[in-house]
């Protein structure tokens, strides 16, 4: 459970900060500061992957992962894909 709260944390303080510029994708600024966040986040000792189990490539790699999905799915927030939840 504690994977899945961290993954939240890090998607809440994207959407509250990062995510939030205008056309976030098309700055090369934002999107260096929405990278290096989710690296920064996945390195934190607090909520990061855990060491040893993960190395300093493995960590860039699952940063990457995230930043992709991020990237792809969060064009602007709220989510076009996320905005309505499927009806059962």
């Amino acid at each position: 459970m504690p994977n899945f709260i961290s993954a939240l944390t890090l998607l809440a303080t994207l959407k509250a900060e990062k995510l939030r510029i205008d056309h976030w994708q098309d700055k090369e600024a934002a999107r260096d500061a929405v990278r290096l966040a989710i690296r920064d986040f996945l390195w934190r000792e607090s909520t990061g992957l855990p060491l040893p189990q993960y190395t300093e490539d493995d960590v860039q790699a699952k940063a990457e992962d995230v930043y992709r999905h991020v990237y792809r799915v969060y064009p602007a927030v709220p989510s076009p894909y996320y905005e309505n939840p499927a009806v059962a």
